[in-house]
């Protein structure tokens, strides 16, 4: 179930957001705490699902400035109007609370804005001890593997339990809680009016990640990467999922440590994407990869078979054919400008086709080492304008969001040329724009993207999807 907070700071507005919120949430929770020239009555009233009374305190993050006693009170005037649950911290005086509960059911919360503590389960064991309706256990996770502690503790529970992380590294727990049997997980009703750190937009959860769709026997795919909270795969992978009728989910893993999520997360997973900056490394930790990936050295989508780690690139595929669309390759100029792991599947792409290949780097020595390896020239990025180019390809970061305005080069040579950006995110780079004014044929990295993820969905489905319906998303 999804519960969206209302963190309006006055009755007028909290009324308003309660009437949007009525659309979306199946629960919803009244931050008392945020809401001035307060009428509870009306509040109440006026939620046509059923509603959570909570009054934080400022030394839990809220914003209730009165004294215990005078918040208390409210939560027992919330009793008195029969709201039908009410939250009350662990460490406050809730045994008066709850014995007096009449018809209201009785959160007992705990919350941690720091860590996720090492003695997280004599802290869920004190939560049982209460006499409450639901338990509450929120920490804060700095490691992806907070997660599963709650998560744990969430699928093990015999009572009500609402369980997760906050932060940003919290946001998987926030999907996956409920699914896993968490009473209820909390969603923002727009950006900016979140009530906790990594509350994820209710609509999202409920239309993308289908959280009150998935059954259980989910099979669970994501992206790593870091960073990852710009990238798009998820709509992408979670709308086919949904076009298909497949009981999956696909979710953002902002992985900082390789070594520690391949320990903790990679046997959970049936398949993922991998991003900047894993493509290379991830290898060490995969138990075969195909032969494209080898030639690439570099995997962008895992499959797990029976256990089995197996690594692919379908970067190459994607590149390709989105160049392919637009123009012939062979015996083509092309101009490669940076030396990752994407610019070799694409060197790769572009050789098997008859191209012939330049790459240009800022730190020249990669593209030496690189351009060596796969036998065609190399040089640096300010020696662009004396390079002999009919396709310029751009797979460095510049100009991806949020630096839109950068280019890797000086645009201003740009002109009669086929100008390919890998980024997508602006759908128009400022590269595209310079070079789509000096008369050159531009190919966004949103096809790139397509093509690839497209593979990728064949790869773990084995269904082949349709490229129009991935268009319109």
């Amino acid at each position: 179930m999804i519960c969206i907070p209302i963190t309006s700071p006055d009755t007028e507005s909290a009324l308003a957001d309660i009437k949007k919120a009525n659309n979306i949430a199946d629960i919803i929770e009244l931050r008392i705490d945020y809401i001035s020239n307060l009428d509870l009555k009306k509040l109440i009233e006026a939620a046509e699902k059923p509603v959570i009374a909570t009054n934080r305190r400022k030394a839990d993050n809220g914003k209730f400035e009165g004294n215990e006693e005078e918040r208390l009170a409210v939560i027992k005037q919330a009793i008195e109007l029969n709201v039908d649950y009410v939250d009350i911290e662990i460490d406050s005086d809730h045994n008066d609370i709850i014995k007096n509960k009449k018809n209201s059911k009785i959160i007992i919360s705990y919350h941690n804005f720091k860590e996720t503590p090492t003695n997280i389960e004599e802290i869920f064991n004190k939560l049982k001890s209460a006499n409450a309706y639901i338990i509450k256990i929120v920490t804060t996770a700095n490691k992806l593997s907070d997660n599963l502690k709650i998560i744990e503790l969430v699928k093990k529970s015999k009572k009500p339990v609402i369980g997760l992380c906050m932060g940003p590294l919290g946001e998987i727990s926030r999907i996956l809680a409920p699914l896993y049997g968490s009473f209820l997980t909390f969603a923002s009703l727009d950006k900016g009016k979140e009530s906790s750190p990594g509350q994820i937009p209710a609509e999202i959860l409920r239309n993308i990640y289908r959280i009150n769709d998935i059954k259980p026997g989910f099979k669970i795919y994501g992206v790593i990467g870091d960073p990852i909270s710009k990238s798009k795969g998820y709509i992408i992978h979670n709308s086919l999922f949904k076009k298909e009728k497949l009981n999956n989910i696909y979710l953002r893993f902002q992985v900082e440590d390789l070594k520690e999520f391949m320990e903790n997360f990679s046997n959970l997973l049936a398949g993922f994407s991998v991003t900047m900056p894993h493509k290379q490394q991830i290898i060490n930790y995969l138990d075969d990869i195909d032969l494209t990936a080898k030639k690439i050295k570099a995997v962008n989508t895992v499959v797990n078979k029976d256990g089995k780690l197996i690594g692919y690139n379908t970067d190459l595929i994607g590149a390709i054919k989105a160049i392919g669309a637009k123009t012939e390759i062979k015996n083509k100029n092309v101009t490669i400008l940076g030396a990752g792991g994407a610019a070799r599947a694409i060197a790769v792409g572009i050789l098997a086709k008859g191209g012939k290949v330049t790459i240009l780097n800022r730190t020249v020595e990669k593209a030496e080492k690189l351009a060596k390896e796969l036998n065609c020239s190399f040089g640096s990025l300010k020696n662009f304008e004396s390079v002999k180019t009919n396709i310029l390809i751009n797979v460095t970061s510049v100009g991806m969001y949020p630096n839109i305005n950068a280019t890797p080069i000086d645009t201003k040579s740009l002109k009669n040329i086929v100008v390919f950006d890998a980024i997508y995110n602006p759908e128009k780079t400022k590269l595209l724009q310079e070079a789509e004014k000096n008369n050159c044929i531009i190919i966004g990295g949103k096809e790139m993207f397509i093509n690839q993820a497209a593979e990728q969905f064949k790869i773990w489905s084995g269904k082949e999807p349709d490229i129009e319906f991935l268009r319109s998303i």
